[in-house]
């Protein structure tokens, strides 16, 4: 396959790349795959396709290092701004010859940043392109922001460019050169292959040998004693802001050298892009490992918020199998009804023995006219009791995984019930006793006999919420033991009212995957499959490395 092809689809799998649960890698995996982003589509493609362009060294460094003083000072011109404010480089400068500016103002190379002599004021970041003659053609030097710029958008910009570069020039001085953020990026240019000349700045005369010496030492024990290094010493630039040349001469003898040769050009372009795409390949694996850990927290995530669920909703089944409803408020009721008389009624009706219009009285009050009202409202408080321990059990087992904490912290309404909960379990009991009644009107109790249809919706409630006790025992006391027998023993009734609970749990687990589904909703952005297809594109990016390599070794 060729190299192009694989780095499009490797485009495109790290633009669909996505790690949206806070785990302790997601930032950095997000920043890679952005990083990785931007060196396709500013280097490794455009390079790829255009081998015979100029070769782009950026030259980079700390705050202050004299990165503008030296391109100044290798092309013997004031092209770029130098000076004592901070950050003096804010936008990048392209020097080059003029036969080779027209290949950069393409935007084949960083097409992302616009060109001009000056920003345009459309909010693009702009590339200042510059002519200079007295540069080697095919060769393009890049004045970068500080790598350690107090503008993070500079900071950005300067890994960009280095990432887009064929060889860095890195500037450091006999001050700073053991600070940690130059030695990150050179162990990065080292990861990548890319081919590295280091300049030591400002070297008092009288300590180059010792601080030469001992920058020396530190490159070889850091895996870094192959880096080319040139030493600049300190001195007073001139009226033009220049360093006296025989102190650049070196350093531009060396970039002379090689971009005038075609071979040494070709050679230094192979090797950065050789080690660009085994580098990719290995930043690819890592963002698949990342991607892996979203898709194994999503699920175990999921599988606590569904089991904190389940648990719930066997909890509501349990206690409506166990009685508990005939309880407070609802016991008070059956209590009504049993001495009232509409249990015995409702058991003449539940045999077929309807009372006459005559004695009925149809200003008789309903039966249960109590009883219902308060065991809807009690079943509807348990569902709710199970929703909010659900939710605690959620929040309990979230709180032990780190994607769960974030997900917490960031979402105030997860791991708690929903605000409407209560209002939709309520509805819930009232929808479905309203389904009762049409069951119970379906089984054969004439539409007409109004009185009948609520007899025997009440008895089959009562059922649903008291189950018949063991041998020997009623457990509902003042219930009249004989009533309740004859409700519980009835096999109609019974099967009716097991239906009944069946569409109530039904009814009670469609409300809970609500619940699940919102606590769910942030790890259902996670791509499971991400990981593998990533696995995938890495392993073709090192083929494709690998194969270059080989070319390279062919033509040596």
């Amino acid at each position: 396959m060729d190299p192009v092809d694989i780095l499009v689809e490797a485009r495109a799998a790290l633009r669909a790349a996505s790690y949206p649960l806070r785990l302790p890698g997601a930032a950095p995996a997000r920043a890679s795959a952005a990083g990785l982003l931007a060196q396709i589509d500013d280097y490794l493609v455009p390079r790829l396709r255009r081998m015979d362009g100029p070769l782009v060294a950026v030259v980079g460094g700390s705050t202050g290092a004299g990165k503008s003083t030296l391109v100044n000072s290798l092309v013997r011109a004031p092209v770029c701004p130098a000076g004592v404010l901070r950050p003096t480089t804010r936008a990048p400068t392209l020097v080059a010859h003029p036969i080779d500016t027209a290949w950069f103002r393409e935007r084949s190379f960083l097409p992302r940043l616009a060109r001009g002599a000056a920003p345009d004021g459309s909010g693009e970041r702009t590339l200042h392109i510059v002519n200079a003659p007295q540069i080697t053609a095919g060769l393009a030097l890049v004045d970068a922001p500080d790598i350690d710029s107090v503008v993070a958008a500079n900071r950005a910009l300067a890994r960009e460019l280095f990432a887009a570069a064929d060889l860095w020039l890195f500037l450091t001085t006999a001050a700073r050169y053991a600070d940690a953020v130059p030695w990150r990026l050179l162990h990065e240019a080292r990861h990548r292959g890319t081919v590295v000349a280091i300049v030591l700045d400002r070297v008092p005369p009288h300590a180059r040998d010792e601080v030469s010496i001992h920058f020396a030492r530190m490159l070889g024990s850091q895996g870094l004693g192959e880096t080319g290094l040139f030493v600049v010493a300190e001195s007073t630039p001139d009226s033009h802001g220049l360093l006296p040349d025989r102190d650049v001469a070196p350093i531009r003898r060396w970039l002379d050298a090689v971009a005038s040769d075609s071979a040494n050009r070709a050679r230094v372009l192979r090797r950065t892009l050789i080690g660009a795409m085994v580098a990719a390949g290995s930043t690819v694996e890592r963002l698949s490992d990342a991607a892996d850990d979203q898709a194994g927290a999503a699920v175990a995530l999921g599988e606590a918020a569904r089991a904190a669920f389940d648990t719930a909703l066997s909890d509501v089944e349990s206690s409506l199998r166990a009685g508990t409803m005939l309880r407070g408020e609802v016991y008070a009721r059956w209590r009504e009804v049993v001495a009232g008389g509409d249990l015995r009624r409702a058991l003449r009706t539940l045999a077929g023995r309807i009372e006459a219009p005559g004695r009925a009285g149809s200003d008789r009050p309903r039966p249960g006219r109590r009883l219902l009202p308060a065991l809807a409202r009690a079943i509807a408080a348990l569902i709710v009791e199970a929703d909010l321990q659900a939710a605690r059990r959620c929040h309990d087992a979230w709180s032990a995984d780190p994607a769960g904490r974030a997900l917490l912290a960031a979402e105030k309404s997860l791991g708690r019930p929903w605000p409407g909960f209560t209002d939709a379990a309520h509805d819930l009991v009232h929808d479905w006793s309203t389904w009762v009644r049409a069951a119970v009107r379906r089984r054969g109790v004439p539409r007409t006999r109004t009185r009948s249809t609520e007899s025997a919706a009440m008895l089959l409630l009562v059922t649903i919420a008291a189950v018949a006790p063991p041998a020997g025992e009623v457990t509902a006391e003042g219930a009249g033991p004989d009533l309740l027998r004859a409700i519980l023993d009835d096999e109609p009734v019974r099967t009716l009212a097991e239906r009944a609970r069946s569409e109530l749990l039904s009814r009670v687990a469609d409300l809970f995957a609500v619940e699940v589904e919102r606590h769910n909703a942030p790890a259902a952005w996670v791509d499971p499959d991400l990981g593998p297809r990533l696995r995938a594109v890495a392993a073709r990016l090192r083929d494709a490395g690998r194969h270059l390599a080989a070319r390279e070794e062919d033509a040596a």
